[in-house]
C-alpha cells in the first residue's frame, strides 16, 4: 500500500517579505507625513495665537488712553489721539501714543521682551518676530482703532489685524 505524503510548507516566501515590508512602510511614511504637518501647524497656531494677543492688548492700551483722560481733569476724551495717524504704544503709556510710525515695517514697530518678559518697542529688550502698529481715525464722535499685527517667518510676512470703536459715552 503506497501513502502519499503531503508536505506543508508553512513558510514565509521571499515575495511575501517583501510585499509585508511595503505594506509596513507606506504606513510609516503616511505617520511621518502627519506628524511634520502637525509640527508645522503648531508653529504657525502659536504665532497667531500670539499676535492675537499681541493685537488685543494694542487695542486694550489705547482704550487706557482714553479712560486715563477721562480722569484727568481739564482733558478731552480724545486728546493726544486727535487727528488720524499710526502710532506704537506699549506698557510706557501716554508718551509713547505720539509716536508716529509712517509703516508696520519700519523698526520702531518693532516689538522687543524685556526682563520682565512684557512686549516692549524699547530696542534694548530682546528682539521678537513681531512688529505692532496701531493706527486711529478721528471719526468726530468715535475713534476708528485698527491694530496691526506682522511677524516674519523666513521671508514671508504673516498679518494679524483687530480693530474696535472707541465712543465718547461719558
Amino acid at each position: 500500500m503506497k501513502t502519499n505524503k503531503i508536505f506543508n510548507n508553512s513558510g514565509i516566501s521571499i515575495l511575501e517579505v517583501i510585499v509585508a515590508m511595503m505594506i509596513i512602510t507606506m504606513g510609516m511614511v503616511g505617520v511621518l507625513s502627519l506628524v511634520i504637518q502637525n509640527v508645522e501647524a503648531q508653529y504657525i497656531n502659536k504665532n497667531v495665537l500670539m499676535a492675537s494677543g499681541l493685537a488685543q492688548e494694542g487695542l486694550e492700551l489705547v482704550r487706557n488712553v482714553r479712560d486715563l483722560n477721562w480722569l484727568t481733569p481739564g482733558n478731552t476724551w480724545n486728546q493726544d489721539m486727535i487727528g488720524d495717524g499710526t502710532y506704537v504704544i506699549d506698557y510706557g503709556g501716554l508718551s509713547s501714543l505720539n509716536t508716529v510710525i509712517n509703516s508696520i515695517d519700519e523698526a520702531g514697530a518693532r516689538l522687543y521682551v524685556d526682563s520682565s518678559g512684557l512686549y516692549t518697542h524699547t530696542i534694548t529688550a530682546t528682539p521678537t518676530n513681531f512688529y505692532r502698529l496701531i493706527t486711529v481715525i478721528d471719526q468726530g464722535d468715535y475713534l476708528d482703532v485698527k491694530c496691526a499685527i506682522r511677524w516674519k517667518d523666513g521671508t514671508q510676512n504673516h498679518d494679524y489685524t483687530a480693530k474696535t470703536y472707541l465712543y465718547n459715552w461719558r
